[in-house]
């Protein structure tokens, strides 16, 4: 296996090679729209250079029928024709090109020239003064005839004669081609120095993103503070994206850090006291006294395991996670589902634990299982460290006035005092005198709410004194459903 250099270029995402870059994109789209008009305009080129050389052609055609119409005489004999051959000659001087003429008296008799040259009849050709144009074959070869209808007076005699003059089109094709060449020099030189132009603009209008690049590579691995490379306003939103990104990944491997260097201090003691109590269960004699030693190793081991949750619900509450989990709930059901999970630990200290007040349309946006563990750390804070046999109870209350899910749970213990109301929130603190702890449970209340845009706040219980006597209260506020 060989290591990929990290200049390299990425691979493909759909794994078909490499991808298109922005640049070759970008000059597409610029460029293919140009192609195709200029392909379009030097269509309509060459229609127009057609058009334009018939129209040059065509007044020679025209002069031609005209000084043949002006040479026929009608005599004795009948109609004769003094033919102008100058003029032929000038239509047939390329050697590309062949002339061909028909003349018809009255009747469409025919007078002399090509009798199988196609055209319209004697008298058919309108009484215009006007030649009229149009297109055959004749002997195999493209033509254009012009067709003239010419009266005639000679003599006191009148008659009404057709003249048709055609030429091949080949000097016509070879003027035709030579515009529409030129045409298309003209949009081959347009579509290149376009597209340096756009090559260039495109370049430097990546400039910002290849700053970007640059940024972003020479970052230290563990630097996750916010980009603040200058970069146009279309791409300020991918910069966001980026700088939130890093933030979250900052706060994740921060709250990862912090759960590695909790977990190594604080399970130290408790994994020690496991392995002590299992070697005395070990050397332990009789079956009391073997039954006692496995009954405070089992003890140990829940508390150590607890320990452990919570060390992890508390990374994850404090960390920068994503809020895909997240979906509406009703808090006063999965406060009641908690609350009911719990009964068999409060009835072990003869706790009368119970849910006094649930209000219906207590919808918050959250996460379940955060939320659950919140409540759970509240209810057992409230078992831990109320008084034995005492009541703990539980109210859900809806959004009101202040457009808030509320979460109170209060019970009849000591109580916490208020000097210390402010550090029971700090990680590990632990009130004095209050016996075991892992001292996280309101340090995961607290983070688990902000987490979910609410707060926590302590007070006393009913009937307290303000020093920490008869009872305590924990207030949890949180924002109702579509609400910020």
């Amino acid at each position: 296996m060989t290591a990929s250099s990290p200049d390299a270029p990425p691979p493909s995402v759909d794994g078909r090679g490499r991808p298109w870059s922005l640049r070759r994109r970008l000059l597409l789209w610029l460029l293919a729209p140009l192609l195709a008009l200029c392909g379009a305009m030097l269509l309509d080129a060459h229609v127009g250079a057609q058009r334009a050389a018939d129209r040059a052609y065509d007044r020679l055609l025209a002069a031609s029928a005209l000084a043949i119409a002006e040479r026929i005489i009608i005599g004795d004999d009948g109609p004769e024709v003094d033919l102008p051959y100058v003029a032929l000659e000038m239509l047939g001087s390329t050697a590309q090109d062949r002339v061909y003429y028909r003349i018809t008296g009255p009747g469409d008799r025919f007078v002399t020239g090509y009798p199988d040259l196609p055209g319209p009849s004697g008298g058919s050709g309108g009484h215009s003064a006007e030649p009229a144009f149009l297109d055959g074959r004749y002997r195999g070869e493209a033509i254009r005839i012009a067709v003239l209808d010419q009266p005639v007076l000679s003599d006191g005699a009148a008659g009404r004669f057709t003249i048709a003059v055609a030429q091949t089109r080949g000097e016509r094709n070879r003027l035709a081609e030579e515009l529409v060449l030129r045409s298309a020099e003209r949009y081959g030189l347009l579509i290149a120095v376009t597209g340096v132009i756009a090559w260039v603009a495109v370049t430097r209008g990546l400039a910002p993103l290849n700053r970007l690049r640059d940024a972003i590579r020479a970052r230290s691995p563990d630097d996750f503070s916010p980009l603040r490379t200058d970069v146009p306003a279309e791409v300020r939103d991918l910069v966001g994206a980026i700088n939130q990104f890093m933030a979250r990944l900052g706060a994740s491997l921060e709250a990862m850090e912090r759960f590695i260097a909790d977990a190594s201090h604080q399970l130290r003691t408790p994994l020690a006291g496991l392995q002590t109590r299992a070697e005395l269960a070990l050397r332990a004699g009789d079956g009391a006294e073997l039954r006692d030693a496995v009954g405070r190793l089992l003890d140990s081991t829940r508390r150590t395991s607890r320990l452990a949750e919570q060390l992890l619900t508390h990374a994850r509450a404090s960390g920068g996670g994503s809020d895909d989990a997240r979906r509406t709930l009703d808090l006063a059901a999965l406060v009641a589902d908690v609350a009911r999970a719990c009964v068999p630990a409060a009835a072990g200290r003869g706790v009368d634990l119970g849910v006094e007040r649930a209000e219906p349309g207590a919808l918050v946006n959250g996460d379940e299982v955060l939320l659950r563990e919140m409540t759970r750390n509240l209810i057992d804070n409230a078992v831990r460290h109320g008084r034995a046999g005492g009541v703990i109870n539980l109210r859900v209350l809806a959004a009101g006035a202040d457009h808030g899910v509320r979460l109170e749970v209060e019970d009849d213990g000591p109580g916490i005092p208020a000097a210390e109301r402010a550090r029971v929130f700090e990680r590990f603190y632990r009130i004095p005198g209050r016996g075991e702890g892992s001292g996280l449970g309101l340090a995961i209340v607290r983070d688990i709410a902000l987490r979910h845009g609410g707060a926590v706040t302590l007070d006393d219980g009913a009937g307290g004194d303000g020093a920490g006597g008869r009872g305590l209260l924990v207030r949890v506020e949180l924002p109702a459903e579509g609400r910020p």
